[in-house]
């Protein structure tokens, strides 16, 4: 992650300190706000080769700039590098969100020279969510646009993301087919940065290609056609390094050595293996986004091969707890994949046949997330024209949007999205002791049930009020609507004792409410999960919270986890 300077100006984040000069030196000259905003769009996209959350920080602060400027085309490149930065960080909604927001400027205000890059930047979110068909559509209209707009990055970008797209889905003859066109593409051009820069993306996916093409041919039974698609590969790959000395790209270079593993690995190479996916973990050591599992994948490949199941499973299973909490269909299934052929290959055909129905079960709540994608699209074009209908200028719109999406429309609480940027605030250069309590109403189905989805959301009013009446004097408490009929509350706290006792505070505000006038004949209760830990380790304490929500409601419900001392 890098290192960040003193703010730009009290609310504002830091620069990078390794910013090129060239970017500090116009950062410098920045005469006005929309300078400044075009600067910061610049230097965010810097700063996403180590960490996408500064970049977000970074993006956050552009379009700031933009709307004090009245500056649209600023706005929506500020927008569009949001979106991406989004689904970098595995935010669907956040990026989608941006995506559509960046949609309605560039057709009020005539913009459609960034069309393109925006058409791009909801593709990646359509892959987020599983929806493949969506995305592909998609960058076929960004590159028919970009074509029509004569605009030599966005044609670059959709070819590459087109190949990207074609190598996830399993099909290396079409990303190889896209990549040819990506070459003929970059021999016309004329500006040295775009070319290097799209080279470097040219041969990460090309190595890509090789590796599923060395692999399909292994599965075939074909090791001639092995050794020539993993030779392939590594030549790729030395062009690839080449490519990286002249514009220096740390996460596709920790990529390409992830991907020499698994070259060295279909030739039978276990030293090359092992030495490119110790560069490649050294490398991944230095991210602070968790997106890539080409690393944890080599890595697994590597010790399967060295005759160490339990380790490569291990290594599996860290990816797979990563991916799934994240809901990333897509890489789930191939790590189920991979995890099913493990089992099968030690024959334990049971486990193979549990992870084959685990699977299965991912894929059902994948198409389950991309039917609420659809309405989620639906939601927030009509937050867009309210927006429209109660704001009198494009950024009053913009910052109505923005605090529509941080909210939850039904309790007043803050929704995901809020709630994670909260907790980013809350825990940067913090070191307080923090208290992750998770509260979900028991036997919500048959609120709903007996009262209808009106007394359903009657009472989730209710228990946000609850609550939030717990936290009077907590100003630094966090409460959140986490999805459904569960809640999130987050506070500084001195000890476990005190977190134990907001929960309990919690769970009894609940139990003892009287709730005969909304809910005649029905009494609610909840179930309460906590986890105590450092600002540093939240991932973890969520986590923790979650499991421990779950252990309550196993121990009989209206309960809290773990129980005191």
């Amino acid at each position: 992650m890098p290192v960040m300077s003193a703010p730009l100006a009290p609310g504002l984040p830091g620069l990078p300190t390794a910013l090129p000069p060239e970017l500090l030196a116009q950062w410098h000259d920045s005469a006005s706000d929309r300078e400044r905003a075009r600067t910061l769009v610049a230097i965010a996209r810097f700063a996403r080769q180590s960490s996408m959350h500064a970049a977000q920080q970074l993006g956050q602060a552009a379009l700031n700039f933009a709307m004090q400027a009245s500056a649209p085309e600023e706005a929506v490149l500020a927008l569009i590098g949001l979106g991406f930065v989004a689904a970098h960080l595995n935010q669907p909604d956040r990026s989608q969100e941006s995506v559509a927001r960046a949609t309605e400027l560039i057709h009020e205000h005539g913009l459609s020279h960034l069309l393109s890059s925006v058409v791009n930047v909801r593709a990646l979110a359509q892959v987020l969510i599983g929806d493949t068909n969506s995305a592909r559509q998609d960058l076929q209209e960004a590159l028919s646009i970009a074509r029509q707009e004569g605009h030599p990055v966005d044609i670059g970008n959709a070819l590459i993301n087109l190949g990207w797209l074609a190598n996830s889905t399993g099909n290396p003859d079409e990303a190889l087919h896209q990549l040819n066109l990506l070459e003929e593409h970059i021999h016309t051009l004329s500006d040295t940065n775009i070319i290097h820069d799209q080279n470097n993306y040219l041969h990460e996916n090309r190595a890509a290609a090789y590796v599923l093409l060395a692999r399909r041919a292994r599965e075939r039974g074909r090791p001639e056609a092995v050794e020539q698609a993993a030779r392939q590969g590594l030549t790729v790959l030395r062009a690839a390094t080449a490519s990286l000395r002249t514009l220096p790209d740390p996460s596709i270079e920790m990529i390409c050595h992830a991907h020499e593993s698994a070259l060295h690995l279909l030739l039978g190479n276990l030293s090359g293996a092992q030495q490119a996916a110790d560069r490649a973990a050294a490398m991944s050591s230095d991210f602070d986004q968790q997106l890539y599992i080409d690393v944890p994948m080599c890595r697994a490949e590597l010790y399967e091969a060295q005759g160490n199941p339990a380790a490569a499973l291990a290594h599996y299973q860290q990816a797979l707890t990563l991916v799934r909490s994240q809901k990333r269909h897509r890489d789930t299934q191939v790590i189920l994949r991979a995890m099913a052929a493990l089992h099968e290959r030690a024959g334990q055909f049971a486990q193979a046949l549990q992870v084959t129905r685990d699977a299965l079960q991912d894929t059902q709540e994948a198409l389950k997330r991309v039917n609420m994608a659809a309405q989620r699209h639906l939601s927030l074009a009509q937050d867009l024209q309210q927006a429209r209908r109660d704001a009198s200028s494009w950024q009053d719109r913009l910052r109505h949007a923005e605090t529509l999406a941080r909210q939850d429309t039904l309790t007043g609480l803050l929704n995901r999205r809020g709630l994670e940027e909260g907790l980013l605030a809350m825990t940067e250069n913090s070191t307080d002791l923090l208290a992750t309590l998770f509260l979900d109403i028991d036997h919500f189905k048959r609120v709903n049930e007996r009262h209808s989805h009106a007394g359903g959301d009657q009472a989730l009013r209710g228990v946000a009020g609850l609550l939030r009446a717990q936290l009077t004097r907590r100003p630094q408490a966090l409460l959140a609507r986490y999805g459904g009929e569960e809640f999130v509350l987050v506070t500084p706290v001195a000890n476990a004792t005190q977190a134990h006792a907001l929960a309990e505070a919690c769970r009894r505000a609940v139990a003892d409410h009287d709730w005969s006038a909304l809910l005649p004949g029905t009494k609610l209760t909840a179930s309460v999960g906590y986890a105590v830990e450092p600002g540093e380790r939240l991932s973890e304490a969520l986590t923790q919270a979650d499991e421990h929500l779950y252990r309550a409601k196993r121990a009989g419900r209206n309960r809290v986890y773990p129980p005191s001392d």
